[in-house]
């Protein structure tokens, strides 16, 4: 993860910290690259590759978010584990700044607190 986009990810948490509405639960999953013997570990618990960088739950379905700078490419190994995840119809988007998230979480029916003043 690049630091631009490690900061954009950063943004968009702290604002979704806000505008969350309390029947969501959201968390950002971790997918630096440490190294082959810390990749080997991951990999001996269950970790893939390709996992989005944040996953919502809400009434009983999982919602995914990748999320990449508006230069970021998706990797091989997201492109086919969203395809997966779609596949199963869990709903996935690449989001390339907040107003990307606000409005996949809306069009998948999650309702804020709150909106972003531009």
């Amino acid at each position: 993860m690049s630091h631009e986009e490690d900061r954009l990810h950063t943004h968009i948490w702290r604002a979704l910290q806000i505008l969350l509405p309390e029947d969501v639960v959201a968390w950002s999953n971790e997918n630096r690259r440490n190294g082959q013997r810390e990749g080997a570990r991951r990999k001996a618990r269950g970790c893939i590759a390709g996992v989005p960088d944040m996953q919502f739950t809400h009434a009983g379905r999982a919602l995914y978010v990748e999320i990449k700078t508006p230069t970021g490419t998706v990797s091989k190994e997201q492109r086919a584990l969203h395809k997966r995840l779609k596949s199963t119809g869990a709903p996935v988007a690449v989001c390339r700044c907040l107003d990307d998230v606000i409005g996949f979480l809306s069009r998948e029916g999650i309702s804020l607190r709150g909106e972003v003043m531009a």
